[in-house]
């Protein structure tokens, strides 16, 4: 009999090993995948002069070539009405002003203006938030992460995400 105590203990210990490193394991696959994903976005944006129709089908591509596919909500990073923001799912910039829009995006963008001492426009710089999320089925628990990156200064950006209509 107590043999038969001391092995399930140690079947519970391995047990708890395995979903520990398994969990440890997804967390990471699809922390690099995320990662990944937000340095081809801005490597996009930088390239083409901002989030552009080129710039967004680009991304796309990259999106289909990852594999990525995971969606977040934005108006939990943009509570401000004045701040310039969209959210895009496969190259659909929707409701770029929209702030309190309840939607799941595939990234989100948020302009940020930087102006001169006279107050003209001087650069902008945007800053990408990219999803991922890590869900174990063997105990029914599932989080929701984010990776967040901006890009340099552009000068004179060519944007679909934060106007109103798009491009």
């Amino acid at each position: 009999m107590r043999e038969a105590i001391g092995a399930t203990w140690l079947l519970g210990i391995v047990l708890a090993f395995i979903a520990l490193f398994s969990g440890y394991l997804a967390f990471s696959v699809n922390y690099s995948k995320a990662f990944r994903m937000k340095d081809g976005i801005i490597e996009k944006i930088e390239k083409h002069g901002g989030p552009n129709i080129e710039a967004l089908e680009d991304i796309g591509e990259m999106m289909d070539e990852v594999g990525y596919s995971s969606k977040g909500k934005c108006a939990s990073f943009f509570n401000n009405d004045s701040l310039d923001w969209g959210g895009v799912t496969k190259n659909v910039v929707t409701k770029a002003w929209d702030v309190t829009s309840g939607d799941s995006f595939n990234y989100c963008l948020q302009r940020v203006d930087a102006y001169s001492t006279s107050g003209q426009l001087s650069a902008s710089y945007y800053k990408v938030y990219v999803f991922f999320s890590v869900s174990l089925p063997i105990v029914n628990t599932g989080s929701f992460f984010h990776v967040t990156g901006e890009t340099a200064n552009i000068y004179f950006p060519e944007d679909c995400v934060t106007t109103k209509g798009g491009c």
